[in-house]
């Protein structure tokens, strides 16, 4: 994607320019941080616990929802491109392909998963592209929602909303690595959680599974018939709203996890079009976020696959 210089970023992120939107047809990675040896208390069973100890402030999770027939979307992908530039470690993009701009339709290629329709409908999209910034409500963001009461809003209102995130204290720091085993496929994820406040509502710790550098025909880029994907969700590894935690979370508390992957040859077929293309592991990305049952994002961080 061409460099912009900043004034025209600047413009972009902050909605100084005029926003189109799609019409809907139907109703950098976590800062490096000091690791603690926690050998004989807690933590990942006596080897070094992964999460930072310090209170830090949240990082944003935008779910840029997207599709490869949405003229306005590559636009959308731009300005999510600029707010993690000027923000580096502090913004993840999650890239949802869902809605009626994504479903599969010959000669386009199929990135949709098994979650796009019910992230839509929890965040109430009205049109494409749209965004969520930490599944907060846009009312308590300042910015207005595509829906009354929703957590979806325009690309215009991403730099301000995640400003508002970037503010926030977080409760929990996450820390992860995830390893892959070529000769099985699978893929190993542990995690380990700091909580440096207490939190009395539940918790869930989400994983989901992202590839960049995918190329396929997209409506309004550039040259349309050879666009880069990136931050293509495919799939959620603790399913649509994850894993409850069932350990006590008060201030000081260290909660580790492990997870398995059987991570497939392709998803939705390997050629592009009609399927969503092979996995390429040095592609791939994983992002870990802490929620507050399915909404209130109160961390999050992307780590490579090893």
């Amino acid at each position: 994607m061409k460099k912009i210089n900043s004034l025209f970023l600047s413009a972009l992120i902050f909605g100084g320019l005029a926003i189109g939107s799609c019409t809907k047809e139907t109703p950098k990675e976590q800062p490096e941080v000091k690791k603690e040896d926690t050998t004989g208390g807690g933590g990942s069973g006596g080897v070094t616990f992964l999460a930072p100890t310090t209170k830090m402030k949240r990082v944003a999770l935008l779910e840029d929802f997207t599709g490869v027939r949405c003229g306005f979307c590559p636009d959308g992908h731009v300005r999510a491109k600029a707010i993690a530039d000027a923000n580096p470690g502090k913004f993840i993009i999650m890239a949802v392909h869902g809605g009626s701009f994504a479903a599969p339709q010959t000669g386009w290629a199929n990135f949709t998963s098994k979650y796009g329709a019910s992230l839509i409908s929890f965040a109430k999209v009205s049109g494409y592209p749209a965004g969520t910034i930490s599944r907060t409500l846009c009312s308590e963001l300042g910015v207005t929602p595509q829906i009354a009461g929703g957590y979806a809003m325009s690309r215009g209102s991403w730099g301000l909303a995640a400003s508002k995130i970037f503010e926030m204290d977080a409760p929990v720091n996450i820390g992860a690595t995830a390893t892959f085993d070529e000769a099985t496929r699978k893929l190993t994820i542990k995690v380990d959680l700091y909580y440096t406040a207490a939190e009395t509502k539940e918790n869930r710790i989400n994983v989901a599974l992202l590839q960049n550098g995918i190329m396929s025909r997209q409506s309004g880029a550039p040259d349309p018939n050879n666009y880069e994907q990136n931050h293509v969700l495919r799939d959620l590894v603790t399913g649509l709203w994850g894993e409850v935690i069932t350990e006590e979370k008060k201030e000081g508390a260290k909660i580790s996890k492990t997870f398995t992957y059987d991570v497939p040859e392709d998803y939705n077929g390997a050629v592009i079009p009609p399927g969503g293309g092979k996995v390429v592991i040095k592609d791939l990305k994983l992002v870990v976020f802490v929620a507050q049952g399915q909404n209130n994002i109160l961390n999050a961080i992307e780590i490579a696959v090893k």
